[in-house]
């Protein structure tokens, strides 16, 4: 069983939607209460054109992340939930999630940047996050280039590397994982990257652009204080940090 688990995720990987369905489905009902496999099932239910099916399995995700406090991987199984219904059309039949209850309903996200927030706020911010995917080995922002766009990560990894000084060689500076955010200076200050990040496996993020993000603030312009004390407190950790240490031990 665990080799067609292994045949059904490489299958997915390789976009073989419609043989990975079956092997997917076998495993999510052996293991009901395990959200990745469930989450592998509703992207290859997707891919395979049985939409509905797979709103079905997103939305059961998505709710399993809101109950064990997962807020981010909930948000972003409703990022493809939503994509999903954009493309089959405001026609396709939506499955039922309960008697009279809506089918995507996100919980009011728990974590650092968005507790400050009002719930018109978090709302406004979350829509305009857009979910993205980047391969192993892709490059997700280069050093030098202007910082339009901040990311959180969903799942996966990425590593960070920056030029050592006066030389065009790169030090490796860290791994970075599930939850955590980098690219937001740039985007709050102006300032061009420092770092240049890839993804060390198949990673996905939520990204926010700096135009959508303006487009949030000007309708809540509360949300630009919460996002300035938001890097206030994590300035010792961001990327810049890290940077500015290691400058400082003369690398």
């Amino acid at each position: 069983m665990a080799e067609e688990t292994e045949s059904g995720a490489s299958l997915l990987a390789k976009r073989e939607y419609a043989r990975a369905v079956p092997l997917l489905k076998r495993e999510q009902e052996k293991y009901p209460n395990n959200p990745r496999i469930r989450l592998q099932y509703a992207d290859a239910l997707a891919g395979a054109g049985m939409s509905s099916d797979a709103l079905t399995q997103y939305e059961a995700t998505a709710r399993y992340y809101d109950d064990n406090g997962l807020t981010v991987q909930a948000i972003a199984v409703r990022k493809k939930a939503e994509k999903l219904q954009a493309q089959v059309g405001s026609n396709a039949p939506h499955p039922v999630a309960g008697k009279n209850e809506p089918l995507f309903t996100p919980k009011v996200p728990k974590s650092v940047l968005f507790e400050a927030l009002t719930e018109e706020e978090r709302q406004a911010l979350v829509r305009e996050m857009d979910l993205e995917s980047h391969d192993q080995g892709s490059v997700i922002i280069s050093e030098g280039d202007p910082g339009s766009s901040m990311y959180l990560i969903v799942s996966g990894e990425v590593k960070v590397f920056t030029r050592a000084a006066g030389q065009s060689s790169t030090v490796y500076l860290a791994m970075l994982g599930e939850g955590d955010f980098f690219g937001e200076v740039s985007v709050l200050t102006g300032k061009p990257r420092t770092a240049t990040i890839t993804a060390s496996e198949r990673t996905e993020l939520l990204r926010l652009d700096k135009e959508k993000l303006d487009n949030a603030l000007a309708k809540y312009p509360g949300i630009r204080k919460v996002l300035d004390d938001f890097y206030r407190r994590r300035a010792k950790h961001t990327v810049e940090a890290m940077i500015e240490n290691l400058k400082k031990k003369g690398v």
